[in-house]
């Protein structure tokens, strides 16, 4: 074997890898959908912003019938708090994360070297305290493809 193709050759291995990513991003834009039997189809996704998902769930319920030739006719959309404790602390407590968070980080990045050590832990503790909290609500659409 050449030199030369020696050198190509962990670039072929990389082709394999590249059209499975390629495949599987092509299904991953509705990958919230669950088909329904009788042709109402729905969406449902767990969240923090539901103002956000709200227009990813639409999105996906587009791709979906456009996939089939036709368009999305939404027929129900719910919006709801589905966590384990109460809103109003579940809401507090996700402030207060997200300040701890970014002050966390701040400090990490811009302060000395005690103050970068602090504020890498309260940044970790932070991000770790609002994976623990977990996403909040639900945002749930059904549709028809027409």
């Amino acid at each position: 074997m050449s030199r030369k193709s020696r050198a190509l050759s962990p670039l072929s291995s990389l082709a394999p890898l590249v059209a499975a990513t390629i495949f599987l991003g092509a299904c991953a834009h509705h990958r919230d959908v669950r088909p329904g039997a009788d042709g109402l189809h729905r969406v449902a996704i767990q969240t923090d912003d539901t103002e956000r998902t709200a227009r990813d769930a639409i999105a996906q319920a587009e791709h979906y019938c456009q996939e089939r030739g036709l368009s999305a006719a939404f027929v129900d959309e719910k919006n709801q708090y589905t966590g384990s404790m109460d809103e109003d602390s579940y809401r507090n407590a996700k402030t207060a994360t997200k300040i701890a968070t970014g002050l966390g980080s701040a400090a990490w990045v811009f302060g000395g070297r005690k103050e970068s050590t602090v504020g890498g832990i309260v940044g970790l503790g932070g991000a770790v305290a609002d994976g623990a909290l977990g996403k909040g609500y639900t945002v749930e659409m059904k549709f028809k493809c027409q």
